[in-house]
């Protein structure tokens, strides 16, 4: 849902296609989507249900086995000698739970917290 809000904002003015796909890549990517997640969070009241929502969504993609979810570059060394790790993972899929709830339940909010 968050990719088609992102598409949907940027297509005009008109662009060349692989202009606009690097602009929506760089906006719904994890480690993107774990920052605008982050900053929503402080700033914008939600509500308890929102709330669960989140806490379901983080933990969705959890495994107590040690496996490594998400892309393999969440896990790749950056300049800093470290990745965005898992918890970029688990913050963009709460995200998206959490925007896809808003989306089916209440657009008018869904739209006020983007």
């Amino acid at each position: 849902v968050f990719e088609l809000l992102v598409r949907s904002r940027y297509v005009w003015p008109s662009r060349r296609t692989t202009d606009l796909q690097k602009i929506v890549v760089g906006r719904v990517r994890a480690e993107t989507q774990s920052t605008i997640l982050q900053s929503l969070v402080a700033s914008f009241p939600l509500t308890s249900k929102e709330q669960t929502i989140l806490s379901r969504g983080r933990n969705a993609g959890s495994s107590s086995k040690g496996k490594k979810r998400g892309p393999k570059r969440l896990y790749a060394s950056n300049a800093n000698g470290e990745g965005a790790g898992p918890g970029a993972y688990q913050d963009s899929t709460a995200f998206e739970a959490l925007i896809g709830y808003m989306y089916l339940t209440d657009e008018t909010r869904c739209s006020e917290c983007l």
